[in-house]
């Protein structure tokens, strides 16, 4: 397929170190050299406002669609070649930015008149997974530019990184973890996490083999450190530790984290304080919720947690938070407390 003429402007003479490039396979150093040959498209302009920017583009048709089917891109789009077109589906503000710079990447990349064909002559699958990851790092640098300061500022204290990523850029907070996560210089051993102020994780990421904070489950650590970060950037040892579905606790942590400027979520950082380089495992008993049971258990011996509670069914009354009777008040004909040996049993004396 001949794409002398490319359309994206890229030019054709920008031979240099693309052999080396297209060989390395090297997807952050790839979209940053697409980006600075690209001469067609005001990257600047389409970071501040990407949709605004590339609906008045003449060299690609921007179509917002709703009820997108998934196609395998993320979900939020889709890019076309002939024409040039991608295929939006809103979602935020903030993820569409990113939607627009990733499909602006595919059409940036298929068009070069070097690295265009190199991605033609890869097996299908090799093609779609260096693709997919070059335009994932072109959105994120368009989008969130970074300076040797903030990448100096992100192997000391990422979370102040990512809030600040966040509030000036248009890009998600997702993006922005990601973003400071990709920043990292090798080795670094963090755990990044998005919590909204009741501790609940909406994205999170790790860097070395501790495993990330579970997505959709409530810390009551990173609760109290987003009431803490109400008040100013947090900066101490994090003794709550972070809790996983199996019930087992990631110990021996220090944390920051720093508020984001619409006070709604928090930014945090964990990374551990042993010798070894790990947090350390803990597998505290489990009490039950039942009061005419309080046994304890080990998480290991339940069924698994209740879907709406999120506490674990005891393996002795199988029963979690929330399906435990509530407490009787006491009899109504002699009104003495019903004790917990006559709630286990259903029997009293009155009856």
């Amino acid at each position: 397929m001949m794409r002398s003429a490319a359309p994206d402007g890229t030019g054709t003479s920008a031979v240099d170190g693309w052999d080396e490039l297209a060989a390395g396979r090297k997807a952050e150093a790839i979209a940053a050299r697409i980006i600075e040959e690209c001469v067609t498209f005001n990257l600047a302009a389409v970071s501040d406002d990407p949709l605004g920017t590339l609906v008045q583009s003449t060299e690609i048709t921007v179509t917002i669609e709703d009820g997108l089917a998934d196609t395998g891109c993320g979900g939020g789009g889709y890019y076309r070649p002939s024409p040039p077109t991608i295929h939006l589906h809103p979602a935020t503000y903030r993820r569409d930015n990113f939607t627009l710079l990733h499909e602006l990447g595919h059409h940036l990349q298929q068009w070069h008149d070097q690295w265009g064909f190199a991605l033609i002559d890869m097996a299908d699958r090799e093609r779609r997974e260096i693709e997919e990851k070059v335009c994932n790092h072109f959105a994120a640098q368009v989008l969130m530019p970074t300076s040797e300061t903030d990448r100096h500022a992100t192997s000391l204290h990422p979370a102040d990184v990512m809030a600040g990523i966040f509030a000036r850029s248009g890009a998600s907070r997702s993006a922005a973890l990601q973003r400071v996560r990709d920043m990292l210089p090798a080795g670094a051993r963090w755990l990044l996490a998005v919590a909204d102020l009741d501790g609940v994780v909406s994205t999170s990421a790790t860097t070395y083999d501790d495993p990330q904070p579970p997505k959709g489950f409530p810390q009551e650590g990173f609760r109290r450190v987003a009431i803490e970060a109400m008040d100013s950037a947090v900066r101490r040892e994090f003794h709550e530790g972070i809790e996983y579905k199996t019930g087992s606790v990631l110990d021996d942590m220090r944390v920051e984290a720093a508020l984001d400027h619409e006070e709604r979520y928090v930014f945090l950082a964990l990374r551990p304080t042993t010798a070894n380089g790990s947090g350390t495992w803990t597998h505290p008993s489990q009490e039950c919720s039942n009061p005419a049971c309080e046994k304890t258990f080990q998480a290991k011996r339940s069924v698994g947690r209740c879907e709406s509670c999120q506490d674990f069914k005891c393996p002795h009354c199988n029963r979690c938070g929330c399906t435990v009777p509530p407490r009787a008040t006491g009899c109504p004909s002699c009104f003495t407390e019903y004790s917990v040996a006559e709630m286990a049993s259903g029997k009293h004396e009155c009856w």
